[in-house]
């Protein structure tokens, strides 16, 4: 699993890590967190396409903006992903294939409904092996 939740970081919000030796790994892992927050991925089938790009001046804020485009995506178009193509260009530029379907409430498993990112312990940071993102959601 390439991510845990953790526990006792907020009261009202849900908080998850993410380990991974690259870049992509990082994003690919927070967004299936994410997903995992609001759904029970196994109900979400990977019937349609979008492509995600976002710009940002650093990795953490890339992270954020990106994340937050998949909340977007779930409030707008009432879109839900299982799958993340994920593809980082210098830590600035991040284009991502996301694969899913419109939200079924009759068939999948719902959970949380995430209102967005916080930047409470946010952060990108340098691990032994990689990387390591916090990432707190607001529920």
């Amino acid at each position: 699993m390439p991510y845990r939740f953790l526990s006792n970081v907020a009261i009202a919000d849900i908080a998850y890590e993410v380990r991974s030796r690259d870049v992509g790994g990082i994003f690919e892992g927070a967004a299936i967190a994410l997903t995992e927050v609001m759904v029970d991925r196994r109900t979400i089938r990977p019937r349609l396409k979008r492509d995600v790009r976002v710009t940002a001046e650093d990795i953490d804020r890339l992270l954020y903006d990106f994340l937050t485009e998949i909340i977007i995506l779930k409030d707008a178009d009432s879109l839900l992903f299982k799958e993340f193509d994920v593809s980082v260009e210098g830590e600035k530029n991040l284009h991502c294939t996301l694969k899913g379907e419109l939200i079924d409430r009759s068939r999948h498993r719902l959970r949380n409904d995430v209102k967005a990112v916080t930047m409470h312990m946010f952060g990108v940071k340098k691990a032994k092996k990689g990387l390591k993102a916090t990432v707190v959601l607001d529920i």
